[in-house]
C-alpha cells in the first residue's frame, strides 16, 4: 500500500472536472434539442411509440447521470485523489458509481429504441435479428451496469485501491467492460445497415434512396463513439480514478448522445425536406401566376396546365406496372408512401387503394 500511495500525485492546480462539466452539458443539451424536435413532430403527426417512449427515458438517464458526474465533481471528482477532501471522498464515490450504472442504462436503452423502430419495418430473418440484437443489448448491459457496486467491499476501494477492504481481480472486469462497449458498436453498425437491406427493392429515384438509407444509418456513428469508449474503460481501473477517469466519462455521455441523435435525424429530415418541397412549390406557383398574366403566354400556360393535370390522374388510376413514383404525381417517394407486408415480406409503395387496404389489414407502415 506504501507503494500505491508514493506513485500517486498531489497537485491542486490539476483538475480535469470543468471540462467534464462543459463536455457533458453540451452532449445533454444538443441531443436534448433533437429529442425534443422529434417528438414534437411525432406527436403533430400522431405517430408516438414505444421508441419514442424509450428514446425519451434514455435522455432522462443521461440527464441524471450528467447530473450525478456535477455533483461528484463539486466535491471534487476530477481531480487527484490526495487533494480531495476525505470528508467528502465517499459521498463522491457513490456519485461516482450511480453515474456508471445510469450510464449504462441510458446507452443500451438508446441504442433498443431505435432496435424497436425497425420491428416495425421488417419482416422474416431481419426481425429475428432485430429481436436478437435488443436482447443482447439488454443481457450484456446488466453486468456492466453492476460491476461499480460488486467488485469491492467497501465500493470506494473500487475507485480508490489504497483504502482498506477486498475486491477481486480487476482485470475480467475490464475486459468485460470492453466486449460490451465493442459489442454495443458492432449492434449499432448491424442495425444502422438493416434498413439499406428494406430499401433495396424499393422503387424510389436513387438519390431519394441514398438519402433515405443515410438519414437512417447515421448509427454507425454511435458505434464508433463505443469502440472509443471501449478504448478509455480501462481508465476506470487506474490507480487515481478520480483524476484519470474523465475520459471515460465524457466517452460514455457521447455514445448516448449520439445515439439519441443519430435516431432523431430521420425523423427531422422528412419534415425538413417537407417543408423545402413546399417552399420550391410556392416559389413556382407564384413564377406560373406572374407569365398568366402575360397574354403572349396563355397558350403555352394553358397548354402546360392541361399538361398538369395528368399526374394527378395517375395518381388514382395507375397501379399497375408503370412507375409506382408517378402514381403519386410528386416524383419521389417518401418514407410514409411505403408499406411492409408482414406475410410476404415484400416492400411497396402506398397507393390510394392500398392505403384503404393498409387500413383494413392493419399492416404497419413506415413510421418516419
Amino acid at each position: 500500500m506504501s507503494t500505491q500511495l508514493e506513485n500517486l500525485k498531489s497537485n491542486p492546480a490539476e483538475d480535469n472536472g470543468p471540462l467534464m462539466s462543459i463536455a457533458t452539458w453540451c452532449l445533454v443539451g444538443v441531443s436534448g434539442a433533437f429529442l425534443i424536435v422529434r417528438l414534437i413532430i411525432q406527436k403533430s403527426q400522431r405517430r408516438l411509440w414505444i421508441d419514442d417512449l424509450l428514446l425519451g427515458l434514455s435522455w432522462t438517464l443521461l440527464l441524471v447521470q450528467v447530473i450525478l458526474n456535477q455533483l461528484a465533481i463539486n466535491l471534487g471528482y476530477g481531480k487527484h485523489a490526495l487533494d480531495v477532501n476525505l470528508s467528502n471522498f465517499n459521498t463522491m464515490i457513490y456519485y461516482g458509481a450511480s453515474e456508471l450504472t445510469v450510464s449504462i442504462i441510458a446507452i443500451t436503452l438508446s441504442k433498443i429504441s431505435f432496435g424497436v423502430t425497425l420491428l416495425r419495418l421488417t419482416s422474416g430473418w431481419t426481425r429475428y435479428y432485430v429481436c436478437f440484437a435488443i436482447t443482447t443489448l439488454a443481457v450484456f448491459a446488466i453486468p456492466a451496469a453492476t460491476v461499480p457496486w460488486t467488485q469491492c467491499k467497501p465500493i470506494a476501494k473500487t475507485f480508490l485501491d489504497i483504502l482498506p477492504g477486498t475486491c477481486v481481480d480487476k482485470r475480467p472486469s475490464v475486459r468485460y467492460g470492453n466486449f460490451q462497449a465493442i459489442w454495443s458498436a458492432l449492434m449499432d453498425v448491424s442495425l444502422a445497415l438493416l434498413p439499406w437491406k428494406i430499401l433495396w427493392n424499393v422503387q424510389m429515384r436513387t438519390a431519394e434512396k441514398i438519402g433515405v438509407g443515410l438519414a437512417m444509418s447515421l448509427g454507425v456513428f454511435a458505434g464508433a463513439v463505443a469502440i472509443v469508449r471501449a478504448h478509455y474503460i480501462e481508465k476506470l481501473a487506474v490507480l487515481d480514478t478520480s483524476y484519470d477517469s474523465y475520459t471515460s466519462i465524457i466517452w460514455a455521455s457521447a455514445e448516448a448522445a449520439m445515439a439519441i441523435v443519430a435516431t432523431s435525424i430521420p425523423v427531422l429530415r422528412v419534415v425538413l425536406k417537407g417543408v423545402v418541397n413546399t417552399a420550391i412549390e410556392g416559389y413556382n406557383t407564384s413564377g406560373r401566376s406572374k407569365s398568366r398574366t402575360n397574354p403572349s403566354q396563355a397558350l403555352s400556360s394553358g397548354g402546360w396546365k392541361q399538361s398538369s393535370k395528368r399526374p394527378a390522374e395517375l395518381s388514382v388510376t395507375l397501379c399497375g406496372d408503370e412507375s409506382l413514383m408517378k402514381s403519386h404525381g410528386k416524383g419521389y417517394l417518401e418514407l410514409d408512401d411505403l408499406i411492409v407486408d408482414e406475410d410476404t415480406g415484400r416492400v411497396s409503395a402506398a397507393t390510394p387503394v392500398s392505403i384503404s387496404e393498409a387500413k383494413e389489414q392493419k399492416v404497419p407502415q413506415w413510421p418516419l
